[in-house]
């Protein structure tokens, strides 16, 4: 979903590692999000929008969904994240995925989807509601429209246990650097204002956190990833880096392991509502 002016600059780099990046985060929550995805309602044969489908992962997560007999059509303005996702379509053999370049409010992408969604894509925005009033404005009435936003509270970043840990200083450390670079850190949960103030019914929500512990949970290599994607930002802003951030996820696992830690992630807020 593009970035217009007045919006925050997007806080990650656009690279082919941030995409595979991204690639591996979409593993990480892919539960979270089919849940969300068919609790909204997505079913076989619908029409879907996937708004700031970047790489495509939501987007081929929606197209399994809604089978042969839907479609999908992702939206975003990194013209080198969509050549990466019409790649891997391409390469699962999909047929019912397309990606069209541009932003939500000015790209050649349809309207009366039977459903919109999108990951992650409303903290980048200044003006989330306006951005919601676009999605809907693409939507058919009775249509569904579904977010999933991390809520990142800075109050209560530290949130394993023992407290005093490795991924409880770098969660802190990556949430400071959101804030500080005019994220809507707070996004997930804010969406049930943000639907009610975009004119949309009051929204069903759910909050998911992904918690592990011991020598094979996978949050380690994403905390870790996600730090390095902020690198740039962090050192920019004057905020120091946890180390080495080649050696990041094996530290984070050895000081969890070491000291019993029980880690989670931060609050990983859906919303879904049906277009009157």
């Amino acid at each position: 979903m593009g970035n217009p002016t007045g919006d925050p600059a997007y806080a990650l780099e656009r690279s082919q590692e941030e995409y595979e990046r991204l690639g591996r985060q979409a593993l990480f929550l892919h539960g979270t999000t089919e849940r969300l995805l068919r609790d909204a309602g997505l079913r076989p044969g619908m029409r879907v929008l996937d708004v700031g489908s970047g790489a495509g992962d939501v987007a081929l997560l929606a197209a399994g969904i809604v089978g042969p007999q839907g479609t999908v059509v992702g939206v975003d303005v990194d013209a080198a994240a969509l050549r990466v996702a019409r790649g891997r379509a391409e390469a699962l053999g999909l047929s019912n995925v397309e990606f069209v370049e541009g932003d939500l409010d000015t790209a050649d992408a349809g309207t009366g989807f039977d459903a919109a969604f999108g990951r992650l894509v409303l903290m980048y925005r200044a003006d989330p509601v306006a951005a919601l009033r676009a999605v809907a404005a693409r939507v058919r009435s009775g249509g569904i429209i579904a977010f999933q936003e991390l809520d990142l509270d800075p109050a209560i970043a530290a949130r394993s246990l023992p407290e005093a840990s490795l991924w409880n200083d770098t969660g802190r450390l990556t949430t400071e650097a959101f804030r500080r670079a005019g994220m809507q850190v707070r996004m997930g949960r804010q969406l049930f204002a943000a639907y009610t103030a975009a004119g949309l019914p009051e929204p069903t929500m759910r909050d998911e956190a992904l918690i592990g512990g011991g020598p094979d949970f996978g949050g380690y290599a994403w905390l870790a990833g996600v730090t390095r994607a902020l690198a740039p930002l962090i050192q920019k802003l004057g905020l120091d880096l946890p180390g080495d951030l080649d050696t990041l996820a094996d530290r984070l696992r050895a000081d969890a392991v070491t000291n019993g830690t029980v880690v989670w992630t931060p609050s990983l807020i859906g919303a879904h509502a049906t277009k009157p």
